[in-house]
């Protein structure tokens, strides 16, 4: 797969000087990570295929200061930060991902773009935050409003993601997205633009954040391990959905079901799979998009690991609340567990 990005339209950092290099701790990582969920339209989004954490052992971050037209233009740092290490994964996924490492300056903030994965249906990046002038940030205060095209066309899928502390002086904020494509074939080579015109809720923080790149996802998916699972059950309000497949791939693992009617989100789902050993794994509604019917489960914090053979998979369900907001963790079991082999 073609490392290289093309069609680069940003303004690009590169004169970095007085560089050093400094590791954080595991402690300090931790002490300054911060996840969120957001539902947007399509259906539910979850911090993604890990931890969303920083694996501290290979996070380096680089001082230095960067110079436009002669002048010292903001005292920010060059972060090292791999979409590996952002979404708390243990390989590298060096054969999928785009890296771009591409800086874009305005109203004050500096936001880079450092690596890009296309997947099925969604598009993952790791992004962060500072400000030029080297002071502190507030996790929250940020909140990047992003406007996604792919070929030139504007998409509407949903989308999440996690926010934390790069450093321990809070002056970098890390974020990991994930942006479903509403349906388009991300298979091949397509273009992108990301536009962030506002970084916070309010609006009070508003700018051009532009980038452009372009990313292959036909490797990824090659490399795509699919098991049919094939197995119906019917919700409390009488849809039915049928767990179709198990996809895993070095990115993530998911569940893709399908459902007779768009009423289907009107419940939330969990599945866990329990191997012959006695470990656990949770897939958790990632997405549904009521239009398409569609909709699939991710692996969260923990992923079936490689030699596992056979698993035992239990569905359930609980119902999203009408007024409220507040989600239930109040599961219980639909249906009959069932057998699934996977290697």
């Amino acid at each position: 797969m073609d490392k290289k990005i093309y069609n680069m339209a940003n303004d690009i950092v590169t004169d970095f000087t007085e560089l050093e290099s400094r590791k954080l701790s595991e402690k300090e990582i931790g002490k300054y990570q911060r996840s969120f969920r957001k539902r947007w339209k399509g259906g539910r989004s979850i911090p993604g295929p890990g931890k969303m954490a920083v694996c501290a052992a290979a996070l380096i971050l680089i001082v230095g200061i960067t110079a436009a037209s002669g002048e010292v233009h903001a005292a920010i740092e060059q972060l090292q930060w791999t979409i590996s290490n952002a979404l708390g994964l243990q390989k590298d996924l060096a054969d999928y991902k785009e890296v771009v490492d591409t800086t874009v300056m305005d109203s004050g903030y500096a936001l880079t773009l450092h690596e890009v994965v296309a997947s099925e249906e969604e598009l993952w990046i790791n992004l962060s935050v500072q400000k030029e002038d080297g002071s502190t940030l507030s996790l929250d205060e940020i909140t990047p409003d992003a406007k996604i095209k792919i070929n030139g066309k504007r998409i509407y899928g949903g989308g999440g993601g996690g926010i934390h502390y790069l450093n321990e002086e809070q002056t970098a904020i890390g974020m990991e997205m994930h942006y479903t494509s509403d349906g388009m074939d991300l298979s091949g080579v397509n273009d992108y633009q990301i536009k962030f015109s506002q970084l916070d809720i309010k609006g009070k923080i508003r700018g051009n954040w532009t980038f452009s790149f372009t990313a292959d996802g036909s490797t990824l998916m090659a490399d795509t391990q699919r098991v049919t699972i094939d197995k119906t059950f019917t919700l409390p309000n009488g849809v039915s959905i049928t767990l179709e497949e198990f996809t895993s791939n070095d990115l993530e693992q998911r569940i893709l079901y399908t459902a007779d009617a768009k009423e289907a989100v009107e419940y939330d789902l969990l599945v866990t799979a329990r191997d012959e050993m006695g470990g656990e794994y949770s897939f958790y509604l990632s997405s549904f998009n009521g239009s398409r019917k569609k909709g699939y489960l991710r692996a969260q914090e923990t992923r079936i690991p490689d030699g596992v053979n056979l698993v035992e998979m239990t569905l359930y369900t609980v119902a999203m609340p009408k007024e409220s907001g507040k989600m239930s963790n109040d599961f219980q079991p639909l249906g009959d567990s069932f057998l699934m082999e996977i290697r």
